[in-house]
């Protein structure tokens, strides 16, 4: 199989819930491999960011390793959008895309945080990084950057741009 294509993705793109949909698609979630999560294993993923966590010391060597892998298997490997990852990539010669909300959008952005039970502390970290992480995303190597309006999903914007998307035989 050739190499999968990595997109970086912002949060509340819809990464998770795309590849609880589609066979050939991963949602590489970086908090399990950033964060120890001891005794918060029945806590749901997005409840427990924004909260204090002892950092795993595999971190990020641990995830570079994960994505490398995922490539192998996977079609499309979604992953976290972070400058530094950007940085890797780059340095490593790992070509990416970037998917981003459309950056007038940040209040559905917030609602979609809520709604998904992330606490307040995550929200004000990620207003805060909303405007200057799409800044960035704007000066990197990416080779497509995808851009996410209200009512639209990062499905709909793979699909619509001829990414395959094969559906899980559970979803049909």
């Amino acid at each position: 199989m050739a190499n999968g294509i990595i997109i970086a993705g912002f949060a509340t793109c819809g990464k998770s819930t795309l590849s609880k949909k589609y066979s050939n698609v991963i949602d590489l979630e970086s908090s399990n491999y950033k964060h120890l999560n001891t005794n918060l294993e029945n806590v749901p993923v997005e409840a427990r960011k924004g909260t204090k966590r002892e950092v795993n010391k595999k971190w990020p060597n641990n995830y570079y390793k994960a994505i490398r892998k995922a490539i192998k298997k996977y079609d499309v490997v979604l992953v976290q959008l972070k400058p530094e990852h950007f940085d890797y990539f780059d340095k490593n010669n790992m070509k990416y895309s970037i998917a981003y909300p459309n950056i007038n959008n940040w209040e559905d952005v917030k609602r979609k945080c809520i709604s998904r039970g992330n606490n307040e502390n995550f929200i004000r970290r990620l207003e805060s990084v909303f405007v200057p992480f799409y800044e960035d995303c704007l000066q990197r190597n990416y080779e497509n950057l995808y851009i996410i309006n209200e009512n639209e999903t990062l499905e709909s914007v793979l699909l619509e741009n001829n990414i395959e998307l094969k559906r899980s035989e559970i979803n049909e």
